[in-house]
């Protein structure tokens, strides 16, 4: 059985897949999912989009090359220790927070989904960020049940908050991360 589903998606199929869609196949299966089966709002400001990381600026923002070209996304829902800058000192647990970012996102590529609203007001992209199926590959998710992210609402965008204050709450009671290393 195992070798039947294996033999379902062998690459002459993933390559048929990427050139149906006009992406190149780079072998994480991510051609393989289905937008609409991804996690996100149900009347969002924008089409899923697979996009190519850049680079990781911390635990809850990221670039990321799109079809609009290169876009800051700021990860909605989460909130992750800041990094220092200019001198100032970070903030308990921000290194370890954009270190598992970039774990996350290690594959160089992941789904976008977005909800109602776009953009803050630093004009940055929002967006659920995947980089497969299952809420373990829902980078939101994964950096709050870490304990590398807290949970931070801000409406519209709350299709996730009782998923994400949930997985926070786990974290928090079992001392997982942040909450065991940076507690008072």
């Amino acid at each position: 059985m195992m070798w039947l589903l294996f033999w379902a998606c062998t690459a002459s199929e993933t390559v048929d897949t990427a050139a149906d869609s006009g992406t190149l196949d780079t072998g994480d299966g991510l051609d393989l999912i289905a937008p609409e089966g991804l996690p996100q709002a149900k009347m969002p400001c924008r089409e899923p989009e697979l996009s190519t990381l850049e680079s990781v600026v911390d635990g809850d923002t990221a670039w990321f090359t799109t079809s609009r070209g290169s876009e800051l996304v700021r990860f909605i829902g989460i909130d992750t220790p800041e990094k220092g800058y200019d001198g100032e000192p970070s903030e308990c647990f921000a290194q370890e927070a954009h270190d598992r970012a970039i774990d996350l996102l290690s594959g160089g590529r992941a789904w976008l989904t977005f909800d109602e609203e776009c953009a803050d007001h630093y004009d940055r992209t929002l967006s659920y960020v995947h980089v497969g199926l299952g809420e373990q590959y829902f980078v939101q998710r994964a950096m709050l049940q870490g304990g590398f992210a807290t949970a931070f609402s801000v409406s519209p965008n709350t299709t996730f908050e009782s998923d994400f204050s949930e997985d926070e709450s786990l974290a928090n009671a079992g001392g997982v991360g942040l909450w065991g290393a940076c507690a008072n």
